[in-house]
């Protein structure tokens, strides 16, 4: 039930964790405190998370939101599990004054006793600084800059379209260090008329950014349909798309040769049975927006077909724009009501950027075009707690739609056995060196070995000495066992792989994007996979993932993207004809890398989802401890076997629907 919002308005927040027992306590509420002013419209709300997660018994959260203090009056109402132990509204809050509370809820359904009641205030900036329509780039970039000056503050654009030439520059939206600001776009469409980042955030905290449309003409990528095919020759033929840069314009299209291959009829979705990547070796104009494409490998042209669309997404680097919107550091960033079009490699990123909130955000794809964004759609790294996102649509991504991990660290030295230095500087961690890592005192530190798929030891931070180049580690007991060295990519494969797998992998288990939170979003028609998740605590719920390359909900460690999921629910998704590319797969899979060594993958729920049209297997899950499968509808559309089980341990299946389709 949603109601306008009066000038004051009662926000109350039930949370339950429906256990087998009566009467739980309620959780201890740690954020916003007693009496807060807060000038961010979506706050977010945090309390003590239950540490009872047995996916047998596990919680659920009932959230309501009222307009008095009794709760009588219910403006909002949502559920939560109770794996996550904070809560980000998906709308704004208008000012006036707020008061917040938590209960349990057992296992009828019946809340307990409430904890206190905390008042908090929500008081909208004073300064507000306005851009005109038809501003240049600059003159935007200057209010910004301005307004961060002064803080808190409102930037307010006028409605309207602003075409916009970036220059030399970058970044349009470009912040170092500042709090409690607000972007709010009134409904603009920023059009560039060349890549750029959109967004670039820096150990700032409390900043909203929203009410936007972004695109770029042309669009960050190019594409061409299939004209002819000369599997003699190893060529193929291709037309332009209308609207999009010839391949032979931008250096970058040219120097980064993989291309995707997609089926226009189907939504520009992945053609089905081909591979991840197809890359050519060159290209020559033909006449007018004609170009021939030439492929080392001659057997490589027969995935092609007369009217398939070939898609040239390369990862931007040097000359054109980089990442949509990268937040590195701080935390409370929301991004909302955002319609993004098209961005240059990843488009929405974080590093060490605690309680990002990402809601109602499209990456739309356009009439004509066959993707919205190259690379991925979401890629989160290092939070210590989230991100929290809910309400979008990622359509045509050129990579997975989301994907959320910890980085993987080396040990350069061991001067003593429970001390370990650690260089700063780490393969893929483009912000360590800036976060010093972020190790903390009780941090737990796992040490894992690639090559054997082996968790070596997992240790508790008790001190550390920040160096130089490196941050000196004290454990709470030796370490044993561990490989020094660096990690590297080989060069004997891609960028996808190790070069040392018995180097041994640091990870810090206590910000590998724990309590994420994937909610009502909808899924489609992109390269690979919908969720790739990690870390301690995740809800993935109510989703719709449709046409993807890969599965729906995927758990495993890339070579530098770890380490494993813990504690997580996956419920009321659809997974609907997915599973499009040729790889090992399933809608729902979980792995380990090496597989068949640790069951790291712990204390999971997958309840009520339905998956349909899987080429394989449904579910397959593997080096898995303690798991529920409940409920599960499946229809399923080969001969595999719809669940498949390998080195697992502490399963239970109960109630799942299984049948053939006989309509294929």
């Amino acid at each position: 039930m949603k109601t306008k919002s009066p000038a004051v308005i009662t926000l109350l927040l039930g949370i339950a964790c429906t256990f087998h027992a009566a009467a739980l306590p309620p959780p201890a509420q740690i954020y916003p405190a007693a009496g807060a002013v807060l000038t961010q419209s979506i706050p977010h709300f945090e309390w003590q998370r239950s540490e009872v997660l047995n996916p047998e018994i596990v919680s659920d959260c009932e959230i309501q939101i009222a307009t008095d203090e009794k709760g009588e009056n219910v403006f909002d109402r949502d559920r939560l599990a109770g794996v996550i132990g904070w809560y980000v509204p998906d709308r704004e809050l208008p000012p006036g004054n707020y008061t917040w509370r938590v209960a349990a809820v057992d296992a009828e359904g019946k809340p307990g006793t409430w904890s206190p009641t905390r008042k908090f205030v929500v008081r909208r900036p004073e300064r507000v600084l306005e851009i005109p329509q038809g501003a240049n780039f600059q003159a935007i970039r200057q209010v910004i800059a301005e307004a961060a000056k002064q803080t808190p503050a409102v930037v307010k654009f006028a409605p309207g379209d602003y075409r916009l030439d970036p220059g030399e520059l970058r970044h349009f939206i470009e912040l170092a260090n500042v709090n409690d600001l607000e972007i709010d776009g009134g409904g603009a469409t920023i059009i560039f008329t060349k890549p750029v980042a959109l967004i670039q955030l820096e150990n700032c905290s409390r900043v909203q950014v929203k009410n936007f449309t972004f695109d770029f003409d042309p669009p960050a990528y190019t594409a061409g349909r299939v004209l002819s095919v000369d599997t003699k020759a190893g060529t193929i033929e291709a037309e332009i798309l209308p609207g999009h840069t010839l391949p032979d314009a931008l250096p970058a299209f040219l120097r980064e040769k993989k291309g995707m291959l997609v089926t226009e009829s189907e939504g520009y979705a992945m053609k089905r049975g081909v591979p991840l990547v197809v890359a050519h070796d060159g290209c020559e104009p033909i006449e007018g927006r004609r170009y021939r494409f030439r492929f080392e490998n001659a057997a490589a042209v027969r995935v092609f077909t007369v009217g398939d669309v070939y898609v040239l997404d390369p990862r931007w680097l040097g000359e054109a724009g980089g990442s949509g919107t990268v937040v590195n550091g701080g935390e409370d960033v929301v991004f909302f009501n955002l319609t993004i079009r098209s961005a240059a490699n990843e488009c929405l990123g974080s590093f060490y950027a605690n309680r990002h909130a990402i809601l109602h955000v499209r990456l739309e794809r356009s009439a004509g075009r066959a993707l919205s964004v190259n690379n991925g759609g979401n890629n989160h790294h290092n939070a210590r707690t989230g991100p929290w996102i809910e309400g979008c649509l990622f359509e045509n991504c050129g990579d997975d739609v989301c994907h959320v991990n910890g980085y993987a660290m080396s040990v350069v030295s061991q001067p003593d056995p429970d001390r370990l230095r650690i260089n700063y500087a780490q393969l893929y961690d483009q912000f360590g060196s800036q976060a010093k890592l972020d190790f903390r005192i009780g941090d737990r530190i796992q040490f894992y070995n690639a090559g054997q798929g082996r968790l070596l030891a997992e240790r508790r931070v008790v001190e550390t000495l920040p160096e130089e180049k490196s941050l000196l580690v004290r454990f709470d007991s030796p370490v044993t066992g561990i490989t020094l060295g660096k990690l590297g990519i080989s060069k004997k494969a891609n960028y996808a792989a190790m070069d040392d797998v018995s180097v041994t992998q640091v990870f810090n288990a206590s910000r590998m994007c724990n309590q994420f939170v994937f909610r009502h979003n909808i899924a489609r028609n992109s390269r690979r996979v919908g969720v790739l998740a990690k870390g301690d605590g995740g809800l993935i719920e109510g989703n719709t993932f449709e046409n993807l390359g890969g599965g729906g909900v995927e758990f495993w460690n890339a070579p530098f993207e770890g380490l494993a999921a813990e504690n997580y629910v996956v419920r009321d998704n659809r997974i609907l004809n997915c599973g499009r590319i040729a790889r090992k797969h399933a809608g729902i899979w979980a792995t380990m890398f090496k597989t068949g060594g640790d069951k790291l993958h712990r204390n999971l729920l997958f309840e009520r989802n339905e998956i349909t049209g899987f080429p394989g297997s449904a579910i397959l899950l593997s080096d898995v401890e303690n798991v529920v499968l409940r409920e599960n509808r499946i229809t399923n559309n080969s001969n595999s076997d719809p669940i498949i089980l390998t080195n697992t341990e502490g399963m239970k299946l109960e109630n799942n629907h299984m049948e053939k389709n006989t309509n294929q």
